[in-house]
């Protein structure tokens, strides 16, 4: 079994959108990220009401901000959106992200042998990654980090793992956060795409697809590893119902770009 790491430099727009050659060739187009895609279906108030209290909490803490937005007027949208994003960082509302980020490296270096005393980190990621090497012992990496495309509904992405379990081939994807499995359809749809994609290189074009490996369309594998919890642990995720919600979100993007309204 072969497949393509994402080795090559992708190309992106000024939106960070992959910019990909068409099947049949020709000047590259921006596909949608499969992240993108996957939240478009999310529902929002848990996030943003978490957004708001960050906001209030770093606009408490930074007298300066609280004086900008007092004299800024209603209508400055840039200045205000510019003031709550300095809020959120003086919470440190990415500080999670980044712990996150830092983690799926630390498993990258734990799948390729290196020994947990050899990788300089702090005890608590540690624990975190030692837990991860036990849950993962009964499972084999084949691959990592690998970037598909997914020509049907014109989406692109990277994901974490391609694994084997009992001699099935999966799509697995590492999630970070403290509260993955009680939301688990964004991951689900993600993970949908992805197991119906096909490699692709810069410059290379398509390489193969993973359902002609031999990849499973049914059920991709969530890898759930908590920051700062010690403790990971393995989910199965509904990718026949993740993929019918990927063909779903693709529709109502296409809504979203019309304008179903006209004067009387």
């Amino acid at each position: 079994m072969s497949v393509q790491s994402v080795m090559d430099e992708i190309q992106r727009d000024r939106w960070g959108r992959p910019l990909i050659e068409p099947p049949d060739g020709g000047k590259p187009v921006a596909y949608t990220r499969v992240s993108t895609l996957a939240k478009s279906l999310d529902k929002q108030e848990a996030l943003t009401k978490w957004k708001q209290r960050m906001t209030a909490v770093g606009i408490s803490q930074r007298p300066d901000l609280l004086a900008l937005v007092q004299a800024t007027r209603e209508d400055d949208r840039k200045t205000l959106d510019d003031a709550c994003e300095q809020a959120l960082a003086a919470a440190r509302s990415g500080a999670a992200a980044n712990t996150g980020t830092a983690l799926h490296s630390f498993t990258e270096r734990v799948d390729e042998g290196v020994p947990l005393e050899e990788i300089v980190a702090s005890d608590v990621i540690k624990a975190d990654l030692a837990a991860y090497k036990t849950t993962m012992a009964a499972v084999k990496v084949l691959a990592a980090e690998l970037f598909v495309v997914q020509d049907d509904i014109r989406c692109a992405g990277t994901f974490d793992r391609l694994v084997q379990i009992d001699g099935r081939a999966y799509v697995a994807d590492i999630k970070t956060g403290q509260h993955e499995p009680n939301y688990p359809h964004g991951v689900t749809v993600q993970t949908a795409i992805y197991a119906r994609g096909t490699g692709y290189r810069p410059g290379h074009g398509r390489t193969a697809s993973l359902a002609s490996i031999g990849v499973d369309l049914e059920r991709a594998v969530l890898i759930h590893l908590p920051a700062g919890q010690a403790t990971c642990q393995l989910y199965w995720l509904d990718i026949a119902a993740g993929w019918e919600m990927a063909q779903t979100a693709t529709r109502v993007r296409a809504w979203h770009s019309t304008k179903p309204i006209e004067k009387i």
